[in-house]
């Protein structure tokens, strides 16, 4: 589904008629894009559907901010140290009680711990390039409404369409409480979907031996969530 296709659908589910100008429109397709951007972020954030793996290039220090090297960073699946074995995931708790001069601590990298969103402690310091394996955010849609492109979000297929369930609650939020809480349906089946997808990833990142996992949202209460935020 390409981002005029989604952007059509959109403006055509809040009412509006994506064929009029844009001076006529209640919410304009800038608005809309943001929405949808801002709606597949969210899935990739909640599946950890998108994965990559690229080099790092560790300078001998003990703490690195990941996103000021890689700007789509979201967590660590899976490192190996210029051996190739598999670096552990710690705690950084875990980390003091194994040694406790740890940040000082020189070597091949037998642990990690990841804190924050983006801080990364290796044990044991070195100067060296290793793979990282990490789960990745989308690379934004741009449109140039009412032309098309080839573009299309990064989430599985099926999924893209649930995309749309998503911008709508979100673009909702500035009509008031009223308006908004007649969305949450809609918010109810992009989840679905959302842990649909989820239990998915789990299931292979398990078979993976990666790291880390989605969030089991279906654990959560998310009615008590979506009235704490719109309250």
């Amino acid at each position: 589904m390409t981002v005029l296709e989604l952007q059509r659908r959109t403006l055509d589910r809040v009412g509006d008629d994506p064929d009029v100008a844009v001076a006529l429109m209640h919410y304009t397709p800038t608005e809309v894009l943001a929405a949808l951007n801002q709606a597949q972020r969210l899935f990739v954030l909640f599946t950890l559907c998108l994965e990559t793996t690229a080099n790092f290039g560790l300078t001998g220090l003990s703490r690195y901010h990941m996103l000021e090297t890689f700007g789509d960073w979201i967590v660590p699946l899976r490192i190996r140290n210029q051996a190739g074995a598999k670096v552990r995931p710690s705690r950084l708790n875990d980390l003091s009680q194994l040694d406790s001069n740890w940040p000082a601590a020189t070597g091949f990298p037998t642990r990690y711990a990841h804190t924050g969103f983006d801080l990364l402690s290796i044990y044991k310091r070195t100067t060296a390039t290793i793979p990282i394996t990490y789960a990745r955010s989308p690379i934004e849609l741009v449109s140039s409404f009412p032309a098309d492109n080839a573009q299309a979000p990064e989430i599985p297929e099926r999924y893209q369409p649930d995309l749309i369930d998503a911008a709508v609650v979100l673009l909702r939020t500035k009509e008031g409480m009223q308006e908004w809480s007649k969305t949450l349906p809609q918010w109810a089946r992009f989840m679905a979907s959302v842990e649909d997808l989820a239990g998915k990833v789990r299931a292979r990142n398990k078979e993976q031996g990666y790291d880390a996992a989605p969030v089991e949202l279906n654990r959560a209460d998310q009615s008590r969530m979506i009235q704490r935020k719109a309250g």
